[in-house]
């Protein structure tokens, strides 16, 4: 990661000409409209011209305010010093979630919000589903009960008939159409969800990765000397990169606990006692998942150690690579690095069972 960087600033100062470029000006999201945000069209016409032809520097728009690496940093760094004094009075770590959670509180807890109404939607369109269900069950019964009743002669109970038969249809109507505004707002919200949760990960992924380098830059020389490279790198490149998968479903933990009497509820009104045994199955579900989860963290940081390692071995290799060829020791490091990746990927692979 630093050499790269350090790369990419000398061969910006040798030839200016052939590597600066101008950034976008235009940013689309800034100019669409309110319908165009909703339905996240503003995207069209880059989406269009990448159909078209292979997309260059100039046809990217421009990067928002709200998601650059200095802004975000600063921002951060409003709620990470501070902690980092106070937890250093206590004589205690600081938090680094509790810092990360103050900094992107609002996106985070909208995301939240639009996950349990997202939850309880799916829930009422499962009832309007069941309740227009039961409507064609029963229609026919009503017909059949009205064409008895027109073979004899009693006015009241026929018409009384004709309007029990228009009300069940006129609710009818109202289900079939909560379905589907119910089912269009959900398409647009979850669209939105994912946006949210894909932007708070690429947000945490950039603010760690230049708060990575930043930190790497007052290091002193002393320090430096005790740091690898590889365990650099994989800190940029592996390790911040699980922020983006790590915020799509993070709300699910306590969404579970707050859906769960609405959905008991709904089981006993059309189930009764019975759908106990499901929600006891449910139940069970949480502790064995927290269970296996902190199996799987014990096996990924046992795995990120031994990456760590092999990183560093090949950067010792590479770096004394006219060496090893001298003396020939070039099957020993190969065995040496294999055994260590074989270790890597057994462990890998048992993460992956679980």
């Amino acid at each position: 990661f630093i050499r790269f960087t350090l790369l990419g600033e000398v061969v910006m100062a040798v030839s200016p000409a052939e590597v600066v470029y101008e950034l976008p000006a235009k940013n689309a999201w800034k100019q669409a409209s309110l319908l165009s945000l909703l339905l996240f069209s503003w995207l069209d016409s880059l989406l269009w011209t990448g159909y078209k032809r292979e997309l260059k520097q100039e046809d990217l728009y421009a990067t928002p305010d709200n998601s650059k690496s200095q802004l975000l940093l600063s921002d951060f760094k409003r709620y990470w010093n501070p902690e980092v004094r106070t937890r250093q009075q206590k004589g205690r770590k600081p938090r680094l979630w509790l810092a990360l959670l103050k900094c992107f509180k609002r996106i985070f807890f909208t995301y939240g919000v639009m996950f349990l109404i997202e939850m309880y939607m799916f829930m009422t369109q499962a009832v309007l589903v069941g309740n227009l269900s039961q409507y064609f069950c029963e229609k026919n019964v009503l017909e059949e009960e009205l064409s008895a009743l027109r073979n004899g002669s009693n006015a009241e109970l026929i018409d009384s008939k004709k309007e029990e038969i228009e009300i069940s249809t006129r609710n009818a109507c109202l289900y079939a159409a909560g379905m589907t505004v119910i089912a269009f707002v959900l398409a647009v919200m979850h669209a939105w969800i994912f946006y949210f949760s894909g932007t708070l990960g690429m947000k945490h992924r950039i603010l760690l990765m230049a708060a990575i380098y930043e930190k790497v830059l007052h290091l002193s020389h002393s320090t430096i000397g005790q740091l690898s490279i590889g365990h650099i790198v994989n800190l940029a490149s592996t390790d911040v990169q699980r922020f983006d998968l790590g915020f799509e479903f993070f709300h699910m933990w306590w969404i579970f606990f707050a859906g769960m009497p609405v959905m008991v509820f709904l089981l006993w009104r059309e189930l009764g006692p019975s759908c106990l045994v499901g929600v006891g199955i449910i139940l069970i579900q949480p502790p064995i998942q927290y269970a296996l989860g902190r199996l799987h963290t014990r096996l990924w940081l046992k795995s990120a150690g031994v990456t760590d390692k092999r990183v560093r071995v090949m950067n010792e290799i590479i770096s004394g690579m006219r060496l090893i060829k001298m003396y020939a020791w070039e099957w020993a490091f190969h065995a040496y690095v294999k055994k260590i990746r074989k270790k890597e990927s057994r462990i890998i692979t048992q993460g992956s069972m679980i």
